[in-house]
């Protein structure tokens, strides 16, 4: 493997451990309300995202699907915390 092809792969797993990390202080902030913010907030922001003209997503499902299954989780979380 050469220089190049490490520090590529280097700069892979840093882009993965820094999505987590973003992820890990978000929970710590939110705690026990951590997926109905962070689903809610995945919503809104693919909804302003696609409102906005972008079309190509970094995700693993696609417009709409995203959106939807984000959508669906903030949903049964609002109802699980304040409903149920």
């Amino acid at each position: 493997m050469s220089e190049w092809d490490r520090e590529r792969r280097g700069r892979q797993l840093e882009g993965f451990a820094f999505t987590f990390c973003k992820a890990a202080f978000l929970v710590l902030l939110f705690q026990r309300h951590a997926l109905l913010v962070l689903s809610g907030l995945a919503t809104v922001f693919y909804l302003l995202a696609a409102a906005n003209g972008v079309r190509q997503w970094r995700c693993w499902a696609k417009p709409p699907w995203v959106t939807l299954f984000w959508g669906a989780v903030f949903a049964w979380q609002v109802w699980a915390t304040f409903l149920a």
